[in-house]
């Protein structure tokens, strides 16, 4: 197994790859690879952490900012009730790459769900017997047997371990073992794992996963859930290019720095009143209901919008409009009649800023997040920063 250690980054490095991996960091996004002559190649723009395996290849993709405080911005943007558990311990070693820690952090809290042993509950099956069990199911039995006595198409209730909550930690564990370059006692205790739910079933790929609703009989299960969900929504994939396998596990930090930003913002805006949505639909700038508008965070009051909010990991920069963030947001301002929108960047891509728009009224408000800082300093950042939206929100002037 041959190896290469990156880090998110816009950086160009040379690197000596096969012609293989250079190919698949283009199709797969992570990256932008370019050749560099002498078999060497150019990478730069890396978007996404994690792992890429391409035939005997591996790419570890280290985040810029530290593992723990990434795993935590992807989890309560889940469920922010999964920090108040007081057992959650992240590993602070530095040579160890995401997905690994998010492996043990599984396997962890996966364990100490099923402790006291599965999971059981009710689930509802429709099959074709040759007895009645359960109920009898008319319309099928005419349907299909064109109402011959047998078999019969029933539906019956069972008490099983064979529940969402089982097969999303049974799909995870499967998820991860498709990584055959984990640590070796990760993989033999995923293995392990998948041998102790015997019974359940594997959920089906490109299937909505469950919604799980806690009680408390299933509570024990919410933080081994939590991450679950974390491993299963995101890249997760195998594909075959000719004799060439590649298997990736990759997270988009546009999307975990836009879900957390969100999140926080959101909550803490609905504290001071109102109603905060997310990826707001069904808006357009023009009359013809042409060009369609999607702020990240619309905070109104009934109908009357109050401010606009994009999240932004890195400034948008093209070579023919490398403001297109600034247009972005001031088509949001002129559609919603507001004065002030708000760009929110992470921390050293965007310079906290004000512009104010020549002709205009509007002012375009740029902050910055440090995610370097602590969960509870980072989300105290985040309430104080909602503090200063609400403020324009509620003193600015509607147009």
């Amino acid at each position: 197994m041959r190896w290469l250690q990156l880090r998110e980054s816009s950086i160009p490095e040379r690197h000596s790859i096969p012609h293989d991996v250079a190919t698949a960091l283009n199709q797969l996004d992570i990256a932008t690879v370019t050749p560099a002559g002498g078999g060497d190649w150019t990478i730069a723009n890396i978007r996404k952490v994690g792992v890429v395996q391409v035939a005997d290849f591996q790419i570890v993709i280290h985040p810029k900012v530290p593992v723990a405080r990434l795993f935590f911005m992807m989890s309560y943007s889940l469920d922010r009730e999964f920090w108040r558990d007081e057992d959650i311990t992240i590993s602070s070693d530095p040579d160890s790459d995401l997905v690994t820690t998010i492996a043990a952090m599984f396997l962890q809290h996966a364990a100490r769900a099923t402790r006291q042993g599965l999971l059981q509950g009710y689930e509802s099956y429709e099959e074709s017997l040759p007895i009645v069990r359960g109920r009898l199911n008319i319309p099928a039995q005419i349907g299909r047997r064109g109402g011959l006595a047998f078999p019969a198409q029933v539906v019956f209730d069972e008490f099983t371990v064979d529940i969402a909550e089982n097969r999303l930690l049974l799909t995870a564990a499967r998820r991860l073992l498709n990584l055959t370059t984990l640590p070796h006692q990760i993989r033999t205790d995923l293995r392990k794992m998948t041998q102790s739910l015997d019974g359940v079933t594997t959920l089906t790929s490109g299937h909505e996963r469950p919604h799980i609703h806690f009680t408390r009989l299933n509570s024990r299960y919410r933080s081994a859930l939590v991450i679950a969900e974390i491993i299963l929504k995101n890249s997760s994939l195998e594909q075959d290019r000719g004799e060439i396998t590649t298997t990736a596990f990759l997270f988009d930090m546009w999307r975990i720095f836009e879900d957390f930003v969100t999140t926080t913002l959101a909550q803490s805006l609905e504290h001071r009143g109102g109603t905060a949505q997310s990826q707001a639909t069904g808006t357009y700038l023009d009359v013809g209901s042409k060009v369609a508008l999607r702020p990240d965070l619309l905070w109104h009051d009934g109908d009357l919008p109050r401010a606009v909010i994009d999240a932004k990991y890195k400034a948008t920069k093209f070579a023919n409009y490398p403001n297109a963030d600034f247009y972005q947001m001031l088509a949001y301002c002129v559609r919603f009649d507001l004065d002030t929108g708000h760009l929110v960047y992470a921390k050293g891509e965007e310079e906290p800023q004000i512009h104010e728009v020549l002709g205009s009224t509007v002012s375009i408000h740029c902050h910055a997040v440090d995610l370097n800082q602590h969960p509870p300093a980072l989300l105290e950042q985040m309430s104080r920063l909602a503090e200063k939206i609400a403020e324009h929100g509620m003193t600015t002037p509607i147009r």
